[in-house]
């Protein structure tokens, strides 16, 4: 595990501070996963964008489906 480090509010961090270990942890391990999905969203976002990207590089450069085809399927021979 890594520790990072957030900023909240005053009042949260006054709670946080009286809170207990075992219900720190469990707020720790929600936040991990709501975290880790939001990240996971957006590099997905991100990677579609590449992708959408990067078609329309190839489009401009020439590269149609049919040439595409043709060449993945002179790899195959």
């Amino acid at each position: 595990m890594e520790r990072i480090v957030l900023e909240v509010g005053d009042t949260t961090a006054k709670k946080w501070r009286f809170t207990s270990q075992k219900r720190r942890e469990e707020i720790a391990k929600k936040i991990e996963i709501n975290l880790a999905k939001e990240l996971m969203n957006e590099s997905k976002e991100e990677f579609k964008m590449f992708l959408t990207d990067l078609r329309d590089t190839m489009k401009n450069n020439g590269l149609t489906e049919e040439a595409l085809s043709e060449i993945l399927k002179d790899n195959d021979e």
